[in-house]
């Protein structure tokens, strides 16, 4: 009886957790008055934002529920964002009546709550900015819809066509912005999942529609960093160098201003301005987690070389979490790995970086070299051969997958010697000459 007793309590206490790991679906509506001088897509738009409105408040219960079974410790502002950013919505229904002298556009939606990625997206919310910025789409859209409102009144009071059309034509900027700041939510929550690719077309096409969007700039160029880093390609890190100096150029002497200053010099490899800019963004801000990340790398570097000061500031801004955590995760590994030769620490923390971007090519071949120097070569065979499927580009990996071959005494070290030599490593040719005459 007792074990029964016990196991019904075990059950029970479960129960909860098993039922938030479930997709919920939530089912509202929104509806919207179209007047005169505005679009019928806006309008079903702004009738849409109202469902998702309604869905996001009941969602937002769920999602808080289920962060504390996780024990993510999420704070309310938190919790909004992260529910934001977790539904999936798709129209049901939709409906346009004439109602007086204008539409009514009527809309019915589902809105799915998706708990895959929720603990890595979890981390990401707790970056201050991102609060921030989530609280300032939702201030637009109040003071987009009042300026509206009071465009619509005065165009029913205008007679003359001229003044008419000037309010037509302040009605259709508010359209713009409107649509701006929705393409940058948009773009926020890919952001937030780490979607880089998604994010950076969608704050293109926010800038396309609000050319002074600061904030879209710099999401859009810490895309292209991100992805950049990640595929090895210059290129991507050119066009993050060109948002960066639109954000100089739009906020001298903020935060964003030196940040952005900051890596441009590291792109520059001017590390010494660089850490200075840094350095001046943290004074102002020291609760933003990128200023520590790109801080850290340039200890990383070669003429700045401090591993200590590098791994405290990767620490630091694992702390803060946030979306630079798993460059911090990756910085700090690399760091332990050929600084400090601690590969269990280095390992760890790799590790955790790739959980949280499964495409970090960098990260698999750094992984890779601790398990080679621990001696587990099978396993580093798999983490090099994960890094070169992700980015053929980097000659170091197939130097590195050589050498790793050549300490099992595999024949195919020779190859892979010899596509680093191709590929214009130097390292790579003479190991391929060495190896040639070894064999």
């Amino acid at each position: 009886m007792k074990n029964f007793i016990a196991f019904v309590v075990t059950l029970l206490l479960l129960l909860p957790a098993y039922g938030l790991t479930e997709i919920k679906d939530i089912i509202t509506e929104g509806d919207y008055n179209m007047g005169d001088g505005e679009t019928p897509s806006v309008a079903e738009s702004r009738a849409l934002l109202n469902a998702k409105r309604i869905a996001l408040e009941q969602a937002g219960t769920y999602i808080e529920s289920y962060s504390k079974v996780k024990n993510f410790q999420l704070v309310e502002d938190e919790v909004k964002v992260l529910t934001a950013g977790m539904i999936e919505v798709t129209i049901l229904d939709k409906k346009r009546t004439i109602v007086g002298d204008g539409f009514r556009f009527w809309v019915k939606i589902k809105a799915k709550v998706k708990l895959a990625k929720m603990e890595d997206m979890a981390k990401a919310v707790k970056e201050k900015s991102i609060i921030e910025d989530y609280k300032k789409i939702q201030q637009e859209y109040v003071k987009n819809q009042r300026e509206m409102d009071k465009l619509k009144k005065e165009l029913a009071l205008e007679h003359e066509e001229k003044a008419k059309k000037k309010v037509e034509t302040r009605i259709a900027a508010e359209e713009k912005l409107f649509q701006a700041n929705e393409w940058f939510e948009k773009g926020l929550y890919h952001t937030i999942g780490r979607e880089d690719d998604k994010a950076i077309e969608e704050y293109t096409q926010a800038i396309a529609l609000n050319p002074d969007y600061v904030e879209a700039y710099i999401y859009r160029g810490a895309a292209y960093y991100n992805r950049g880093t990640f595929s090895s390609d210059p290129g991507q890190h050119e066009l993050a160098v060109k948002d960066f100096r639109k954000v100089v150029a739009m906020k001298q002497g903020t935060y964003l201003a030196h940040l952005s200053q900051g890596a441009i010099y590291v792109y520059h490899n001017e590390y010494k301005k660089g850490i200075e800019e840094i350095n001046k963004a943290i004074a102002l801000n020291p609760n933003e987690g990128m200023a520590y990340v790109i801080r850290g790398f340039i200890y990383m570097q070669e003429k700045n070389k401090d591993p200590e000061k590098a791994i405290a500031d990767a620490s630091r801004a694992i702390d803060i979490g946030g979306l630079w955590i798993a460059m911090a995760y990756s910085n700090r590994g690399v760091t332990l790995l050929f600084e400090k030769k601690q590969y269990d620490r280095a390992i760890d923390d790799l590790s955790r970086a790739i959980e949280m971007t499964p495409r970090n090519a960098p990260a698999y071949l750094a992984r890779g070299i601790a398990l080679a120097f621990k001696g587990e070569f099978n396993r580093s065979i798999e983490d090099v051969n994960r890094s070169i499927e992700l980015n053929q580009k980097i000659p170091i990996a197939y130097n590195v997958r050589g050498l790793i071959y050549a300490q099992m005494r595999n024949p195919r070290a020779i190859a892979d010697f010899q596509k680093a030599c191709d590929m214009g490593f130097a390292e790579g040719c003479s190991n391929w000459e060495k190896s040639l005459k070894n064999r």
